[in-house]
């Protein structure tokens, strides 16, 4: 199985987040909607 590394990053804070996952689309929807610490704090 194939994993994606991504990186998310806050323009407003200056601040990156890497992670990777398997399903990349269900990963991004999960920061955005679900987000836990990092991505809760500095989501778009």
């Amino acid at each position: 199985m194939p994993f994606i590394v991504y990186v998310l990053f806050s323009e407003q804070y200056s601040k990156h987040y890497t992670g990777f996952t398997s399903d990349l689309e269900n990963r991004l929807s999960s920061h955005n909607e679900f987000g836990k610490d990092w991505t809760a704090r500095y989501r778009p």
